[in-house]
């Protein structure tokens, strides 16, 4: 707030925060919602029991750790995609239209905040909130790998960084999926059911038709897993049934089309968003 002193008066004029400033607000207060809607502690507990399972099963099964460090991340490093998925239904799946749904929209978009700060305040707050996710997930896998083999597993690190990129991508989908949905229940069922279920089926599909599907993101992010593996595996096309006719293929993504692939998506995905966000109009 800025004074302008007159002779005969004391004139008062008020100074919006900037657009960055806004931002920040907008981070803070999601950041805020997810923490009183229990939805960060809730996917925290979520990746807390897979934690304990991963690691508590092989002793109770009779199994002994591996002792090289890549190849003990490698069962962690495996299961991360599901909790992308989980995270990006949570965190992204209903930002957008909710604020339409509840009418909370009536509040928020009078006030002199453009559009675009809204989106990249959510979504800053989404992201933050699925890497401290993904910072625990690793650093406690990290930390059990280099307590059990002694050593540090360069390649879990390397998998830490293309898991926060696939994060972001699904982050995208599920806000360009949010910003088009009418409904906050059916944008939370359509992500989560097309990264687990649609995009799963169209990549077998295209598999068994001799395809590589290195444009789907979700074969993309199967290099969080395949990273870890020393040597990296290669696609291969065989017959296991020996049975004329039958062909079993199996893809392997490749590391640096995977992450053109989800940048891409990243970047198509969040202008596709702020597009039917800005055109977007409440009704009463």
């Amino acid at each position: 707030m800025t004074e302008i002193v007159t002779k005969n008066r004391k004139k008062i004029v008020t100074t919006l925060p900037s657009d960055i400033d806004q931002v920040g607000v907008v981070v803070k207060y999601d950041i805020l919602k997810y923490l009183r809607s229990r939805r960060l502690l809730g996917m925290i507990a979520i990746e807390t029991l897979v934690l304990l399972l991963i690691t508590a099963l092989p002793p109770l099964l009779g199994h002994q750790y591996s002792s090289n460090a890549d190849s003990f991340i490698n069962t962690y490093a495996s299961f991360v995609t599901i909790l992308v998925v989980i995270g990006a239904t949570l965190f992204a799946g209903d930002a957008i239209v909710s604020e339409f749904q509840s009418h909370t929209g009536f509040l928020l978009f009078p006030n002199p905040v453009k559009r675009w700060v809204l989106l990249t305040g959510k979504f800053i707050a989404s992201m933050g909130a699925m890497f401290l996710v993904l910072f625990i997930y690793y650093g406690v896998a990290l930390g059990l790998g280099l307590a059990i083999t002694g050593s540090f597993s360069t390649l879990g690190a390397e998998s830490l960084l293309l898991a926060m990129l696939y994060a972001v991508a699904a982050l995208a989908v599920g806000y360009l999926i949010s910003s088009v949905m009418k409904g906050a229940t059916g944008a939370l069922i359509l992500t989560f059911a097309l990264f687990i279920f649609i995009l799963t089926i169209v990549s077998q599909l295209l598999t068994l038709g001799g395809v590589i599907p290195w444009f789907l993101v979700n074969f993309a992010g199967g290099v969080i897993g395949y990273i870890t593996e020393v040597p990296y595996p290669t696609s291969s096309t065989g017959n296991p049934g020996g049975g004329p006719g039958f062909t079993m293929n199996t893809y392997v993504p490749d590391v640096g089309v995977s992450i053109a692939v989800m940048v891409g998506y990243i970047i198509v995905a969040l202008v596709l968003s702020y597009f039917f966000f800005k055109r977007r109009e409440m009704v009463a």
